[in-house]
């Protein structure tokens, strides 16, 4: 069978005329007509959003401001700022994203993981924010302003988990951080 093909197809090489072809560069290449649309503007449709109300914040919770020290570094400057800023708007992932982040760069910073801690809390992981933050009151050393946030801190998360004698305990050592 193979040499009837090899045949057939020698045949045909003298009898066909062959196709004809213009170069590229000659044929004209037509384009379609361009619709005239005239469009009036549309505005983007409105975002109504609900009004919040102010509440004041609970006790372990304080401005940035505040809960920087004079030793922290510009890394954790702006770490802390970063997460405040995702925080502020409702991205608590993106908040604990960064400070975890800020954390690999200065893993012994007592503030970082007390920031850490409030995202946790705010995330409803108490058990996981009441550990950074003895952590955090460990590695604060002298600063007694952050240790008495973070037992405060301790003291809301074991409100959260049930734990009211453990969250009267926490409370006790805040109050007596500031004697």
């Amino acid at each position: 069978m193979l040499p009837m093909l090899a045949v057939g197809c020698a045949g045909l090489t003298g009898q066909q005329v062959p196709a004809p072809v213009e170069p590229y560069y000659k044929t004209p290449v037509q384009q379609p007509p361009k619709p005239i649309v005239k469009e009036k503007p549309v505005a983007p449709p409105e975002v109504k959003t609900a009004p919040s109300l102010p509440s004041a914040p609970p006790a372990w919770a304080t401005p940035a401001e505040k809960v920087q020290s004079t030793h922290l570094s510009p890394v954790a400057i702006a770490m802390i700022s970063d997460a405040d800023r995702s925080a502020g708007v409702g991205n608590l992932d993106s908040a604990a994203a960064v400070l975890e982040r800020g954390l690999r760069i200065e893993p012994r910073n007592a503030t970082l993981i007390y920031k850490l801690a409030e995202v946790r809390l705010k995330q409803a992981k108490p058990k996981q924010a009441e550990d950074l933050a003895k952590k955090s009151a460990i590695l604060a050393g002298s600063d007694k302003a952050l240790k008495k946030r973070c037992w405060q801190l301790i003291a809301e998360a074991k409100k959260m988990q049930g734990d009211l004698s453990g969250a009267t305990d926490a409370e006790q050592r805040a109050r007596e951080l500031i004697r």
